[in-house]
């Protein structure tokens, strides 16, 4: 029976809550092959349930520093969290997460290096000959925990590399370890929905191991926009924000993620401050990347270009029922959406307002106000928490005379508009009108 059939075999054996027999496969699984770190994690949990937390503390530690070794961050990081969640002062993993922590560090430059982890209170080499499937009791704790706590002896990583760890390496040191010890860590059956589209969430998840689907409603239809595996984060934006997710992601095989609350970051910024500001830095890098790569208004340029061109915009987190564009007044600038939604409306003689359309996620207003020096005869208000990037009304006039296929594009969206707002005022309405109506699928 080779490595992978006695992990399945374990799984089973700890399905039906058979601890002992697990232990026995897991630890089996590892003395053949010391980089089988899931197989110790699994190991280190059968121990936990047979009353022997001291030593799953231990496995937990031994894999943690197996998978630095091999740059496998986010699962010694999960390794780390399942330890401490047993006991939550030990040193030695809290010394892990730090020595994993540099290993990622943003702000450190030079080589990446990772310091040896301290030495062990009891070494082990591992050197077990016994096929640990026979054993049971006492006698299979003693020889499980030889092998499970002895070092992976392979997987030296590359010092000058510094393998990314999203989000969590923008983190001070200490609020990191705090973050690590307070987050959730989750494992998910295949065919359950993690996040649900047109749902809004307190929470943003991180795979650490497995796969998902992202899917889309269109038509009446599952869409299938992608794949997620480890490393991927979701839900910041609805975090951050408060605005709906916009599609669904469920697993597709066994997955395992970490979950962090909106109350687990505020327990951290309690004692370190600049916890919010890392999180909206990051959450708002991550839609202009979505934008620079979807939004129309970005396709007629190189990519190299793109994020330049961005840059001169600046972030704008509107609140619910705040205006961005007034009827009457001249527009103040370019607004373009990064999350969330605005409602176009205008008023009507006849008393009421109404309401001409919804602009999201790649979209843009005030365009044709600046194009053309009309005040806006619409309204544009969030309608929940969006977030936008803004470009003032000097700034535009740059950029369009930079790039002509810009301006070339809002004019004809513009037009667009126009044309669609037509359809749905009458003509002594709108001869005014400008760019506040949102062209059907224009996202």
């Amino acid at each position: 029976m080779n490595e992978s059939s006695l992990r399945e075999l374990g799984l089973d054996l700890l399905e039906d809550r058979q601890f002992e027999r697990a232990l026995a496969v897991f630890a089996e699984a590892v003395r053949r092959l010391p980089a089988d770190h899931r197989s110790r994690m699994l190991a280190a949990r059968c121990l936990s349930e047979l009353g022997e937390r001291e030593r799953a503390v231990t496995v937990y530690h031994a894999c943690a520093e197996g998978l630095l070794r091999r740059d496998y961050l986010l699962s010694a990081m999960a390794a780390c969290k399942l330890g401490l969640e047993m006991a939550p002062q030990e040193r030695r993993l809290k010394d892990t997460l730090v020595r994993l922590h540099a290993r990622a560090a943003r702000n450190v430059t030079g080589r990446a290096s990772v310091p040896p982890p301290l030495p062990p209170e009891t070494l082990y080499d591992g050197k077990v000959d016994t096929d640990l499937m026979g054993l049971s009791g006492e006698e299979l704790s003693d020889r499980a925990i030889e092998v499970l706590a002895a070092p992976d002896p392979g997987g030296t990583a590359n010092p000058n590399d510094r393998p990314p760890l999203p989000l969590f390496a923008d983190l001070e040191r200490d609020a990191f370890i705090d973050l690590v010890g307070r987050m959730g860590y989750r494992s998910i059956k295949p065919e359950e929905v993690v996040s649900r589209e047109g749902e809004a969430t307190d929470r943003l998840h991180v795979i650490v191991a497995g796969k998902a689907e992202v899917t889309r409603q269109s038509e009446g239809e599952d869409r299938t926009l992608g794949f997620l595996g480890g490393g991927s984060i979701f839900g910041e934006l609805s975090l951050l924000t408060g605005a709906a997710t916009t599609a669904t992601v469920t697993a597709v095989s066994d997955i395992e993620v970490f979950e962090i609350r909106r109350e687990h970051l505020n327990a951290v910024a309690k004692s370190f401050p600049a916890m919010p500001q890392v999180l909206a830095t990051f959450a708002q890098k991550r839609m202009e990347r979505n934008l620079t790569a979807t939004s129309p208004l970005f396709q007629p340029m190189p990519e190299s270009e793109r994020a330049a061109l961005l840059q001169r915009f600046t972030f704008r987190a509107l609140q619910p029922g705040e205006k961005v564009l007034v009827e009457g007044e001249h527009s103040p600038g370019l607004f373009l959406v990064l999350a969330g939604e605005l409602v176009v409306q205008k008023e009507d003689p006849a008393g009421g307002t109404v309401r001409l359309g919804v602009l999201r996620e790649g979209e843009v207003a005030g365009e044709i106000s600046l194009l053309t020096g009309l005040r806006a005869t619409a309204t544009v208000v969030s309608a929940r928490k969006t977030a936008t990037s803004f470009l003032e009304r000097a700034a535009f006039h740059e950029l369009v005379k930079t790039y002509p296929h810009i301006k070339k594009y809002l004019e004809q969206l513009s037009d667009r508009r126009l044309k669609q707002i037509g359809e749905a005022l009458r003509p002594a309405e709108i001869i005014d009108a400008d760019e506040l109506l949102t062209e059907s699928g224009g996202s």
